[in-house]
This record gives C-alpha cells, sequence and structure tokens, in this order.
C-alpha cells in the first residue's frame, strides 16, 4: 500500500531529509533513478537536439564514432576479445564520453542525488537540479511486453532495436566505474523522442523530483557529511583531488552559514 508524503513532485526539496522521505514514500518497482544538475530531457547523448532542434550527430555519425573506439581502444583495454557485440561495446564506449544510445540510471538513489548536486560549488548559476525515478519493469512491460530488467550479458543475443520504445537494460561490469555506480541504462531505439515526452503524466513508470537551486550547496553538504564525495561515484585519484575542493569549500559555506 502505498503511504503518504509530505514531499510531492510539485514541491522542490530543499533538505537531504526530504529527499529520503520522497524516495521512502516512492512505489514499489521505482528501483533505478537518474540525477541531473539542470531539468533536461532524458535523452542519450547520440540523440540529443541541438539549439535549432536538429539532431547534433547523424546515425552515420555514431556508428562511426563507435567503431572508431572498438579499432583504437584494444591496447587500453585489459580483455578486449571478451566485450561479446555492439551493446556491451557502447556500454564501454558511453563512460569514456562517445555518444551512444544508452542513457544511465543507477540502482543508487542516494548516488543520483549526488549526480544532481556536484556542481553545486562549481557552476556559477543556481539552477535546479532534478532527480528522475523509474519503473524498469514497467518500461519494459510497455515497449517490450516484458517484466524484468533485459540483460544483455547473458548469451540471448538481443536485438534491441526490435523493440516498440525504449527499454531498460543491465549488463556485465566491464570497468570500475560503472560497478562503483551501480550503472544500468535504459536503450533507445534511433529515432525515439526523450523519455520523459514519451511518457509523460505515466507516473507508473517515471517520477520527477526537483531540487531547488539555491539549496543544491546545503544538500552536497549534508551528503559530504554522510561520507559521500566523488570518489564514490568516480574511483580515481582525479576525485581524490575533486573531494579536497569540496571540503573546502563545504568548511567554508558552513562557515559563512554560521556566520
Amino acid at each position: 500500500m502505498e503511504t503518504t508524503s509530505s514531499v510531492t513532485e510539485n514541491a522542490p526539496i530543499e533538505t537531504l531529509s526530504q529527499f529520503m522521505e520522497f524516495v521512502e514514500n516512492l512505489p514499489e518497482g521505482f528501483d533505478l533513478s537518474r540525477g541531473q544538475n539542470r531539468d533536461l530531457a532524458l535523452s542519450p547523448s547520440a540523440l540529443r537536439l541541438d539549439a535549432n532542434g536538429n539532431r547534433k550527430f547523424t546515425r552515420q555519425a555514431a556508428k562511426f564514432f563507435l567503431d572508431e573506439f572498438k579499432v583504437h581502444s584494444h591496447q587500453y583495454l585489459p580483455y578486449p576479445l571478451d566485450i561479446k557485440d555492439d551493446y556491451e561495446w557502447m556500454i564501454y564506449a558511453q563512460h569514456y564520453g562517445i555518444p551512444t544510445r544508452l542513457l544511465d540510471f543507477t540502482h543508487s538513489h542516494i548516488l543520483s542525488l549526488m549526480f544532481a548536486v556536484e556542481r553545486a560549488f562549481i557552476s556559477a548559476e543556481s539552477e535546479d537540479a532534478v532527480v528522475w525515478f523509474l519503473n524498469p519493469k514497467a518500461l519494459n512491460h510497455k515497449y517490450a511486453y516484458r517484466s524484468e530488467m533485459l540483460n544483455i550479458s547473458n548469451g540471448d543475443n538481443l536485438s534491441l532495436d526490435e523493440y516498440r520504445g525504449p527499454v531498460a537494460v543491465q549488463g556485465r561490469k566491464l570497468n570500475v566505474r560503472i560497478n562503483a555506480q551501480n550503472g544500468v541504462f535504459v536503450y533507445f531505439q534511433d529515432a525515439e523522442r526523450p523519455l520523459n515526452q514519451l511518457i509523460e503524466g505515466d507516473q507508473t513508470i517515471l517520477r520527477k523530483l526537483v531540487i531547488k537551486g539555491e539549496y543544491t550547496k546545503k544538500i552536497l553538504s549534508s551528503l559530504y557529511s554522510m561520507g559521500i564525495g566523488f570518489t564514490q561515484i568516480y574511483p580515481d585519484l582525479d576525485s581524490v583531488a575533486k573531494d579536497i575542493m569540496m571540503k573546502k569549500n563545504i568548511l567554508d559555506y558552513l562557515k559563512g552559514e554560521e556566520q
């Protein structure tokens, strides 16, 4: 039975506790989420539009990017011959900046919140951030007549372009970043509109929580107090440096709050 929350989609949040309240009152099945520091459309990088409404990359360009990544990345991958198909290549390439038809989600709602507010002390503007919550089984039931997450690494030889719309997929954790972020994906067919437009108003599949821009620093400070920083989502030496800088920013911010 769904409980009633005082935090709703129409009431942007200001604190970490409000975020936790919203998560606790989500209906069953909303297992995935995605944090964004701006309220942008839910489109994968290969299908995004420019300011004139035209696709930034043609389908030929998206194929070129992936093919070139496959050719030139072998010497940098520990087991390149172990990557099974183009879907797994997309997962790998996605995390190194190659435009693909995959949109990142995570099983960790708290990491989604971190993604949403991570630029609070970097960006000069205080735009509202958002966290999207997704019911992957409901999405796949709508577009693939499947009631489970699709696994692209279990040898089923799936053809994801045969489905009627975007589908939630999971695969092997091919690098430490995907593993740290508990990453999963929504795969889009080539001509699909943004996910939030396709299923607008269907709260059995997708829900949005807005975070007021002026409170992103406060929430990031609360996350830091719980031991969550950049190294939790980007486990590398660069993130150690980012956490050090963030710690100083937070200390200065809290000192200003006390005055």
